[in-house]
C-alpha cells in the first residue's frame, strides 16, 4: 500500500518549521519529522497494530490516529515557545533548564542555550545548566564556546564519567588531543562500560594519529573505534530502524582509509550521539505546561501525558520520586475535573435557573479554585 502523510507548515517567531507525518505499515509506525529549512532536526514513532492482511486494514482509524499524533507534535512544538514567552517574566531555574532540556532534545539549539543561560544566570551553582549549555554549544559546533563552558563545570570539582566525555569531546574537536584522551581515559577508567565514550577515546587516539603522521594514508583506523562503535549500536536504546542504518554506514564506511571522508562522518556521529535528554523529559514538560502554558489544559492533553507518570515496572514503585511526580500529577488531574464540574453545574442552572440543587453545589465549591491553582503553583515551583 501507499503510505499515509501529513504535511504542515508552521511559524513561530520568524522560524519555519515543517512537519511530515506518515504510516510505514512495513515497520507498523506512525513516523513524525520535524525539518527546517530542509535540515533534519528531529523524529517521533508512534507503534501501531496493523494486521497483515490488507483487506483488513481500517484506514480510516489510521488515518485519525496519524492525524492526531501529527497534531500532537505540531501541539508540543508551539507549547516549548509559549512556555518561553510566559517563563520570561520569572526568574525560576529550574524551569529555565528543563524548558532548554527540551528545547535541546529537538536540536532546537539558540533556544536551548538563551534558556540554560537564564537557569545560570539565575542559579550560578546549576553545574547541570554549565553541562546543558556545553552540550548546545557542542551540537551546534562552537567548539571554542562548548569547551569554555564544560571547563567551568569541571571546576565544580565533580569528575563522573558524563561530564569527563563532554569535555574530552570539547577538547577533542579542538584538536587538543592530549587533553582529549586523558580526559576520555579518565571517563572509561571510572566506567569501563561507558561504550559511547570508549568509542570517543578511540577516535581521539585515531586523529591523533593522523595528527601525527607523515603519511596519512599509512594510518589504519583502530580495530578500538570499530570494536566499540559495534558495542554502541547493540545498546537497547540504539535499537531503532534509524539508528541502526545510521551505524551500519558507518561501520561500512570504516572499511576503507578514506580519511577524508570518515573523519567528518565520525566527527557528525559523535555529535548525535550525545544525549542530555533528562530522564523524566515528559514528565517535566508536562509540568511546563501547566505552569506556563498560558491556557487550561485540556482532559485530552493531560490524558496524553498520562502514561509516563505510570511505573514501567516493580522496580520504579521502590522510587519516592514516582509517588511523588504521580501525586502532582493527579492534583492536577483533580482540579481539571473540578474545573470541568464546575462548568457542569453552571450548565444546569443556564438551562434551568432555578434548579436549586446545582446552584448550591456551585456556591460550596466555587470559592476553591484559585486555592487550588495556589497550591498547585506552591508544589511545583
Amino acid at each position: 500500500m501507499e503510505d499515509l502523510g501529513l504535511h504542515d507548515k508552521i511559524e513561530i517567531k520568524n522560524r519555519v518549521f515543517d512537519i511530515h507525518t506518515g504510516i510505514v505499515t512495513q515497520t507498523k509506525k506512525i513516523i513524525s519529522e520535524v525539518f527546517e529549512k530542509g535540515m533534519f532536526l528531529t523524529s517521533k514513532e508512534l507503534p501501531i497494530d496493523v494486521r497483515n492482511d490488507k483487506r483488513k486494514i481500517n484506514y480510516e482509524f489510521l488515518n485519525e490516529v496519524t492525524k492526531s499524533f501529527h497534531n500532537s507534535i505540531i501541539d508540543e512544538i508551539e507549547a516549548l515557545y509559549l512556555i518561553e514567552e510566559k517563563l520570561e517574566k520569572f526568574k525560576h531555574p529550574i524551569s529555565h533548564f528543563h524548558l532548554a532540556s527540551l528545547f535541546l532534545k529537538r536540536n532546537l539549539f539558540l533556544e536551548a542555550i538563551r534558556q540554560f543561560k537564564k537557569a545560570i544566570d539565575y542559579d550560578v551553582k546549576n553545574i547541570r545548566a554549565y553541562i546543558g549549555l556545553g552540550i548546545s554549544y557542542l551540537k551546534s559546533k562552537e567548539f571554542s564556546k562548548a569547551a569554555e563552558i564544560l571547563k567551568k563545570a569541571f571546576d565544580f570539582g565533580d569528575r563522573y564519567p558524563d561530564l569527563l566525555n563532554y569535555c574530552g569531546l570539547a577538547y577533542l574537536f579542538n584538536g587538543n588531543y592530549d587533553r582529549a584522551i586523558s580526559l576520555l581515559k579518565d571517563a572509561v577508567d571510572l566506567n569501563p562500560n561507558y561504550y559511547e565514550c570508549q568509542f570517543n577515546l578511540g577516535v581521539a587516539l585515531y586523529k591523533s594519529a593522523l595528527d601525527g603522521a607523515k603519511d596519512p594514508k599509512a594510518v589504519a583506523v583502530p580495530a578500538r573505534v570499530i570494536i566499540y562503535l559495534k558495542q554502541v549500536r547493540d545498546l537497547e536504546k540504539y535499537r531503532y530502524v534509524t539508528w541502526q542504518k545510521q551505524f551500519n554506514q558507518l561501520l561500512e564506511l570504516l572499511k576503507d582509509n578514506n580519511h577524508e571522508v570518515i573523519v567528518p562522518e565520525i566527527e557528525n556521529f559523535q555529535l548525535k550521539l550525545i544525549d542530555f535528554s533528562p530522564e523524566k523529559d515528559k514528565i517535566y514538560e508536562f509540568f511546563l505546561r501547566f505552569l506556563f502554558g498560558g491556557n487550561e489544559l485540556t482532559h485530552d492533553i493531560i490524558k496524553k501525558y498520562e502514561g509516563y507518570f505510570v511505573a514501567k515496572d516493580d522496580a520504579t514503585q521502590n522510587f519516592p520520586d514516582f509517588w511523588n511526580d504521580l501525586g502532582v500529577f493527579n492534583l492536577i488531574k483533580s482540579r481539571n475535573y473540578y474545573l470541568r464540574s464546575l462548568s457542569e453545574f453552571e450548565k444546569a442552572i443556564e438551562i434551568s435557573p432555578k434548579f436549586g440543587e446545582a446552584k448550591k453545589y456551585r456556591d460550596m465549591i466555587k470559592g476553591n479554585e484559585k486555592g487550588f491553582l495556589i497550591l498547585l503553583r506552591a508544589i511545583l515551583k
